[in-house]
């Protein structure tokens, strides 16, 4: 009673000692059922003479070890089993997310092209009217009717906002 503790119940002294685990390594498989040939209960059983027919007694005993090792097998192939499906759904999980980015992928893609093709536009829409402006800067020979009748409204574009317009074409066509 010296070794008593504030438990109540059965004392770990009392408790079955076939149920426990032998080596913290052995997780069920060499000390519950399935004996090792040097174990203390294997050497108990190989003592008796070996011409005697084995008792009845000792039937329920391997069919118990039987069924535990069918036991801890069905058990296994079990774990087995969630492992694999758990590879198989974190598998079609990625592939899953592989997919999306793919898709992410192309679809920025898709929107960078179509950017750069409206830049593109802009660009060449942008050079279509400085040449155009350009073009009519040019003075080409013109009747003195006409070219009274420009004198009288003012020129769309000076001689230095033309080569401004020029410049910037040449600029443009430089980094396209």
């Amino acid at each position: 009673m010296a070794h008593q503790t504030g438990r109540t119940g059965r004392s770990r002294r009392g408790l079955n000692d076939d149920n426990r685990l032998r080596y913290a390594f052995d997780a069920g498989f060499l000390s519950s059922g399935a004996h090792p040939h040097d174990s203390p209960q294997a050497t108990d059983l190989d003592v008796g003479d070996s011409d005697d027919p084995p008792s009845s007694d000792s039937e329920p005993e391997s069919s118990d070890a039987s069924n535990g090792m069918s036991t801890r097998l069905t058990g296994l192939a079990a774990s087995l089993r969630v492992l694999s499906d758990s590879l198989l759904r974190t598998e079609r999980a990625e592939a899953e997310m592989a997919k999306t980015r793919e898709a992410l992928r192309l679809q920025s893609e898709r929107r960078r092209v179509e950017s750069e093709a409206e830049m593109t536009q802009m660009l060449l829409q942008t050079e279509l009217q400085i040449a155009s402006l350009v073009s009519r800067r040019n003075p080409s020979r013109k009747r003195k009717r006409v070219k009274e009748e420009e004198d009288e409204t003012p020129p769309q574009v000076s001689q230095r906002e033309g080569s401004l317009l020029l410049s910037l074409l040449q600029c443009s066509l430089l980094f396209s």
